[in-house]
């Protein structure tokens, strides 16, 4: 046995290590078991916005820009909005210069708001709407054609001038992993290039990759800019046009819990810059301009999520179920952020022996359990009002069902050691609802056993899940969706509030 299983006290003054592949940069135990995000206690987030609330980490959003830009140049990096677009970060963005890829006439408004210029906007996606469209070439924003159809219908509308990208696919994947895109070295993607150079309103502004999500290997980029180069000569040698950009997207692997593996940024644009000076002499074309568009890889670890324990039951073998009062993550059970993050219980001490527990998530909020969470206890006062520095650091023990013994004493929830205990990284295992039992009660997904808790947890603790930055705000509202907030130097600011009953009857004529 350890010396923290053989003494719980000793085990409570001891903190989990915060993983900064992980955690968010300014991530940090504070007193009483807190945990400190920018400054910010969790325990005065989960009050002031209720939860779950999804929490982004300013700082963290900002040098991983930095990062990016370090390795690619100031005009080689723009933010990928399909990732999560909320004013806030997008004036991040802006500031730092980055440009940004677009989904929508929503985010292209969102974007111009927050002061990102036009000439640095992309509208990207599969399903653009003709609204969409209009707000693009109204805006001065580039459009990005990856069907034949789609190339003659941007073709018949565009203003004069309208700056084009065109998607293309590498041969090498194959037709199942890519459907939307020119395949490279085919007559159609020779055709797209003709079409564009020929067309009155539009101007070729360069070539647009995607390659998948969670890569961590250099491998198919590498094989992409290869593939693109050889065409971009074989194109020259048939139109007499050089190929001036070519964007690799994104896609960079993000670590979700301590046995990922992220991604080498800086060893990837020297290597990937190597790559292509090569391609580009060996086939005596022009090197293009080498751009990225990230944006898993920008927010991820700077986002966390703060969840209360909604019911906790025993299993017949001893297990905790624990189900919280929001998804984990609130994403889709297939995305590939399912189920491999890492939480931490905050917000108090406990002393009790640890236990194997169970981690469900309730589904999403419907009018009648949103009704219910608006007369909570935990229910924000003032949610559209920063916390202050003072208000941020005081120790929000009232709102804990367990007070620390000590106020002297800085301890986590959990104690063991990293070293002496498995890491708490939660792991899917099926998708939808709960098959019987307590937990079927709220309807949640089931999660595979894989977190040490006090044996002692209960209703009303705070989980904080990491990693969420990401694709887990929801854009459809509901009754009930988490608001985003900004936490930069002990302040917090409201991204987005949270969707009441209110707001959707509001929408009903």
């Amino acid at each position: 046995m350890t010396l923290a299983e053989l003494l719980p006290t000793f085990r409570a003054s001891l903190r989990p290590r915060l993983d900064p592949a992980v955690w968010p940069a300014t991530a940090r135990w504070g007193g009483h078991g807190d945990l400190l995000i920018g400054g910010v206690r969790a325990t005065a987030l989960a009050a002031t916005y209720g939860t779950p609330v999804h929490v982004l980490d300013e700082v963290d959003v900002r040098s991983r820009c930095a990062e990016y830009l370090a390795a690619f140049g100031r005009r080689g990096v723009s933010y990928s909005a399909k990732a999560g677009l909320t004013s806030g970060e997008a004036r991040w963005m802006a500031q730092a210069g980055l440009g940004c890829y677009i989904g929508s006439a929503a985010d292209l408004r969102t974007a111009l708001l927050a002061g990102l210029r036009p000439a640095r906007l992309v509208l990207h996606g599969t399903a653009k709407s003709l609204q969409d469209l209009d707000a693009a070439y109204d805006s001065g924003a580039a459009v990005v054609v990856g069907t034949p159809a789609e190339l003659e219908s941007v073709a018949a509308r565009a203003p004069l001038g309208q700056r084009v990208h065109l998607r293309v696919t590498p041969a090498a994947a194959g037709r199942s992993r890519h459907r939307y895109g020119f395949r490279l070295g085919t007559a159609a993607a020779l055709d797209a290039v003709a079409t564009v150079l020929t067309s009155r309103n539009l101007r070729l502004a360069g070539l647009d990759c995607s390659l998948g999500h969670q890569l961590s290997r250099f491998q198919a980029y590498e094989s992409c800019v290869r593939e693109a180069v050889a065409f971009c000569a074989v194109a020259r040698a048939r139109t007499g046009a050089d190929v001036h950009s070519l964007n690799l997207g994104g896609g960079h692997a993000v670590a979700y819990s301590g046995h990922d593996s992220a991604f080498a940024v800086a060893a990837f644009a020297r290597r990937i810059r190597t790559v292509l000076r090569l391609a580009a002499d060996r086939h005596a074309v022009p090197e293009p301009a080498l751009t990225v568009s990230p944006g898993r890889a920008l927010v991820a670890r700077a986002g966390v999520t703060i969840h209360r324990v909604a019911e906790v039951t025993q299993l017949p073998d001893g297990r905790l179920t624990v189900t919280l009062d929001g998804a984990v993550p609130d994403c889709t059970t297939t995305a590939d952020c399912a189920g491999r993050h890492t939480a931490e219980l905050a917000g108090r001490v406990s002393t009790a022996p640890m236990r194997l527990a169970m981690i469900t998530a309730a589904a999403a909020p419907t009018p009648r359990r949103a009704r219910r969470a608006a007369a909570s206890p935990h229910r924000p006062t003032s949610p559209d009002q920063p916390i202050s520095p003072d208000r941020a650091n005081s120790a929000d023990q009232q709102n804990s069902p367990h007070r620390a013994n000590s106020p002297d004493q800085p301890a986590s929830a959990h104690r063991a050691n990293s070293a002496d205990r498995p890491t708490s990284a939660l792991t899917a295992v099926a998708p939808g609802r709960a098959s019987g039992g307590a937990t079927g009660r709220l309807a949640a997904n089931v999660l595979v056993p894989a977190m040490e808790l006090p044996a002692d947890v209960t209703v009303g603790d705070i989980l904080v899940v990491a990693g969420t930055g990401a694709y887990h705000h929801r854009p459809d509202p509901f009754a009930g969706r988490p608001p985003v907030v900004g936490v930069a130097d002990g302040l917090a600011r409201t991204h987005i509030r949270r969707d009441t009953v209110d707001d959707l009857l509001r929408r009903v004529v």
